[in-house]
């Protein structure tokens, strides 16, 4: 995310979405009764004409959000509300609702009564996560490859190939090499990559690769994994590999924090706290050392960041969707780590 310009005196940022997780963060963080202005396409009718007629004018108009709609397939965000204003003027009709849709390339300002800590946040982790190169994980075997995306917001899991052959097959080293070379073809589209799996497998593309494609050594890193399936790549997210090779990993980071909170709490310690009020007592109290929330729930309560901030609770946004979310999310969607005991 580019953000061009953030005059915080009238609470505007001027933003430029970068990729499609920028789009995804921007979702997050535009809310019913904020303003959006940008350009989009209205049809301008004449006196009399009627229905799909009229001409396409661009015009730049001023919308009240209503409501956000993320199309992954088609890479936009569609922000829906009603026009404030517009020009030129001639081609607006204020009062009417219409759709503005953000794409990727493209400038657009966002308005707000007030931008809160979890807005500004969310606004700083996709200026990062742009920056940030995205990991491609494979996890194989000599008779299946499951390959996912590590992205800001979580694992995208892309597709599982089958090798279709054995080592009691006559055609098996013909039938693995088309395998290992279909598998060459992610390597050649991604910066990074992690390749695991049980047995020998993942070394024995990698002499492939070293054969084939030398000069694609330097982006592949060989780790274990004890299965193909998808599992294993959890099996890596868990285990801190893929820490070791993108250190802001977000996953990686959910899991260790609700790790710490586990222990916490099967330590029956005292130091562990879970739901809305007993987080927000524990920072009353100034115990609050750090706070772990769901991204919807830091949207929706957007105070209790802006509280633990004040006191200086170290704050992590749960983005991922994945098994650290869903178990945060059984616990009300928000727990912390205490200093001391208070009570």
């Amino acid at each position: 995310m580019k953000v061009i310009k953030f005059d915080q005196r009238n609470n505007e940022m001027k933003i430029e979405p970068e990729n499609f997780e920028d789009l995804w963060h921007l979702m997050k963080i535009i809310n019913p009764g904020d303003i959006v202005i940008g350009k989009t396409i209205r049809r301008f009718r004449s006196e009399g004409e009627k229905g799909e007629s009229g001409e396409k004018k661009e015009v730049t108009i001023e919308l009240k959000v209503e409501r956000t709609e993320l199309h992954k397939n088609a890479n936009i965000l569609r922000v829906m509300g009603v026009i404030l204003s517009g020009s030129p003027e001639e081609y607006v009709q204020k009062g009417s609702h219409h759709t503005i849709d953000f794409e990727v390339g493209y400038q657009y300002k966002i308005k707000k009564e007030k931008w809160n800590t979890y807005e500004l946040d969310r606004i700083k982790d996709s200026e990062k996560s742009s920056k940030r190169p995205i990991l491609r994980i494979i996890v194989m075997d000599d008779k299946i490859a499951n390959v996912a995306t590590l992205k800001s917001y979580g694992i995208e899991f892309d597709f599982e190939l089958e090798s279709r052959t054995s080592k009691r097959d006559d055609a098996y080293e013909e039938k693995i090499n088309k395998y290992f070379a279909e598998l060459a073809k992610i390597v050649q589209n991604s910066k990074r990559v992690l390749v695991a799996g049980p047995g020998f497998t993942a070394e024995s593309f990698r002499n492939y690769i070293k054969n084939k494609h030398p000069d694609l050594l330097k982006n592949i890193t060989i780790e274990h994994a004890s299965t193909a399936e998808k599992s294993g790549i959890y099996e890596l997210i868990k285990s801190g590999t893929v820490k070791q090779i993108m250190k802001e990993d977000r996953i990686t980071r959910e899991f260790e924090k609700l790790e710490k909170l586990m222990t916490e709490l099967g330590r029956n310690s005292g130091l562990a706290v879970k739901g809305a009020e007993e987080v927000n007592e524990a920072n009353q109290y100034g115990a609050l050392a750090e706070i772990y929330i769901l991204d919807e729930y830091a949207r929706h309560h957007p105070e209790i960041l802006d509280e633990a901030k004040a006191k200086g609770v170290e704050i992590t946004v749960f983005t991922s969707g994945e098994e650290p979310w869903k178990k945060l999310q059984k616990f009300g969607g928000v727990a912390g780590i205490l200093r001391f005991r208070y009570k």
